[in-house]
C-alpha cells in the first residue's frame, strides 16, 4: 500500500511540475539571466562564433596536405617527325606517340606564411566580432531584464486587482441580496434592483478578466524565467504590502547603455577593417615544400611493387606583390571609410536616444512616486466610503444612486492606485538595472 501511494505521489508531482519560488523582482531577473531561452541560445552562439578566431589563427600556421592524381590517357598525342632523323628517306615522316596510358602521382605538400599582414589583422577582426557578440548579448540581457521587471509587476498588479475585485463582488452580492429582499417586500422598483444586479454582474466580469490577465502574465513570466507552463511559479512579494519599499534614490543612470556599447564596438570594427584593406597593399611571402612520386604504366599494374616509381621534390619561396586590382582595392577602401562615417553617426544618435530614454524613465518614476501617496490616500478613503455607503444603504439612509456614485468612485480610485503603484515599481526596477544594481 505504501509503495502504491509513493508511485501515485511521484506521478502527481511529475504532472504538476516543479515549483519555483521567487521572492523579489531581483530574484526573477537573476533567474532570467541564467535560464532564459533566448539568453541561453545567445551564449551557445557565442561559443560557436569563438571558433572563427581559431580559423583566423590557423591561416598563420603551417599547413600540410597529401595529394594524389590518377590520369588515364585514352588517346596519346601523336607527333610527326622527319623520317631522315630515324634513318629514313628525306621528305618522309614518321609518327611517334609520347607517354603511356596510365599515370599515378602521390605526394605530400607543406606550406607556411612568413609575411601576411591581412591574415594577422583577421585575428583582431575575429576578436572584435566576438566583442560585438558579447555586447549584443548584453543588449538582449537588458531587454530581457526589462521585460521581466514589467511582467513581474504586471503579475503582482493583476493578483492584487483580483483581491480587490473579489471584495467588490462580495459588496455587490450584499447589495444585490438587500435589493432582492426589498423588491420582494415592494420597497423598491424593479429598475433599481436591475441596476444593482447589473453592478454585481459587472463586478463579476471584472474579476474574471483580472483572473485571465493574471494567468497570461504568469505564463509569460514563466517563459521569461525559462520555466515550462506546467511548472508552478510562486511570487512571494505582495504589491499592496510593498509600498514601503519605494524609497529608491532616483538618479539618472550613469552606466553606458549596452546599445551604445554595441555601436561603439561596431565603429572600432569598421576601423580595423579599414586597416585590413590598407594592409592588402603589402606583399605576402610564404615558404613551401613538395615531395611526390610518379608511376607510369602501359597497363594498370600500380600494385606491382617491383616496378619503378620516379621521385619529384621541390622547395621554395612564393612572393606575391599586389600591383593592380582593377579598382577593387580602391572601392573597398572607400566603402570602409563610408562605413566609419556611418557608424560614427549611428553612435551619436544612439547616445541621444539612450539619454532620452533614461530621462523619460526617470521622469516617469519621479512622477509616479509623487502621485503614489495621493492615490494611496484616495484609495483608502474610497474603501472607507464604500463600506459606509453599504451600511447606509442597508439602513435605508442611502438611495441606490448615491451608492452607485460611491461605488464608481471607488473603482476609479482602485485603478489609479494600482496603476501608479505598478509604475513606481517597474520604473524603479529599470533604473536599478541601468545603474548596475
Amino acid at each position: 500500500m505504501k509503495q502504491l501511494s509513493l508511485i501515485l505521489l511521484l506521478m502527481i508531482s511529475r504532472e504538476v511540475g516543479a515549483q519555483t519560488v521567487v521572492r523579489t523582482v531581483q530574484d526573477a531577473i537573476q533567474r532570467a539571466r541564467q535560464h532564459n531561452p533566448d539568453l541561453t541560445i545567445a551564449r551557445q552562439n557565442r561559443t560557436t562564433q569563438d571558433q572563427q578566431r581559431e580559423t583566423s589563427r590557423a591561416a598563420l600556421r603551417p599547413s600540410v596536405r597529401a595529394f594524389s592524381n590518377f590520369d588515364y590517357n585514352y588517346a596519346l598525342p601523336t607527333q610527326l617527325i622527319p623520317a631522315e632523323f630515324l634513318g629514313g628517306q628525306p621528305g618522309e615522316f614518321r609518327t611517334l606517340q609520347f607517354g603511356v596510358p596510365f599515370n599515378l602521382t602521390a605526394g605530400v605538400e607543406a606550406s607556411m606564411p612568413l609575411l601576411n599582414r591581412p591574415n594577422r589583422l583577421d585575428i583582431g577582426l575575429a576578436t572584435q566580432n566576438l566583442r560585438i557578440i558579447d555586447d549584443q548579448n548584453l543588449v538582449l540581457q537588458d531587454d530581457i531584464s526589462t521585460q521581466v521587471a514589467r511582467t513581474y509587476h504586471a503579475t503582482l498588479l493583476t493578483r492584487s486587482a483580483i483581491d480587490i475585485a473579489r471584495r467588490n463582488v462580495a459588496n455587490a452580492d450584499t447589495i444585490a441580496t438587500i435589493a432582492r429582499q426589498r423588491l420582494e417586500k415592494g420597497q423598491i422598483e424593479p429598475l433599481e434592483y436591475n441596476r444593482l444586479q447589473s453592478i454585481r454582474l459587472t463586478a463579476e466580469d471584472v474579476l474574471r478578466q483580472n483572473e485571465l490577465s493574471y494567468r497570461r502574465n504568469q505564463n509569460q513570466l514563466k517563459v521569461l524565467l525559462g520555466l515550462t507552463l506546467q511548472d508552478s511559479l510562486v511570487l512571494e512579494q505582495d504589491l499592496m504590502i510593498s509600498t514601503n519599499q519605494t524609497g529608491f534614490s532616483s538618479t539618472s543612470p550613469t552606466a553606458e547603455r549596452p546599445q551604445v556599447t554595441v555601436r561603439r564596438s561596431q565603429l572600432e570594427l569598421f576601423r580595423q577593417q579599414l586597416n585590413r584593406e590598407n594592409a592588402l597593399r603589402w606583399p605576402t611571402l610564404s615558404v613551401y615544400a613538395r615531395y611526390s612520386a610518379q608511376a607510369q604504366r602501359k597497363e594498370f599494374s600500380f600494385f606491382d611493387l617491383s616496378q619503378k616509381w620516379y621521385p619529384i621534390g621541390v622547395a621554395g619561396l612564393q612572393l606575391n606583390v599586389p600591383i593592380y586590382s582593377g579598382g577593387l582595392r580602391t572601392a573597398n577602401l572607400n566603402r570602409a571609410r563610408l562605413r566609419i562615417e556611418q557608424a560614427q553617426a549611428e553612435l551619436a544618435y544612439e547616445q541621444i536616444r539612450a539619454d532620452l530614454d533614461n530621462q523619460d524613465i526617470l521622469n516617469t518614476y519621479q512622477q509616479a512616486r509623487n502621485s503614489l501617496n495621493f492615490n494611496r490616500q484616495n484609495y483608502e478613503l474610497n474603501e472607507q466610503n464604500t463600506q459606509i455607503a453599504l451600511i447606509k444603504y442597508r439602513a435605508g439612509i442611502f438611495a441606490y444612486d448615491q451608492y452607485l456614485n460611491v461605488f464608481n468612485e471607488s473603482l476609479n480610485a482602485q485603478n489609479r492606485y494600482l496603476t501608479t503603484l505598478s509604475n513606481v515599481f517597474i520604473n524603479q526596477t529599470i533604473l536599478q538595472i541601468r545603474n548596475g544594481n
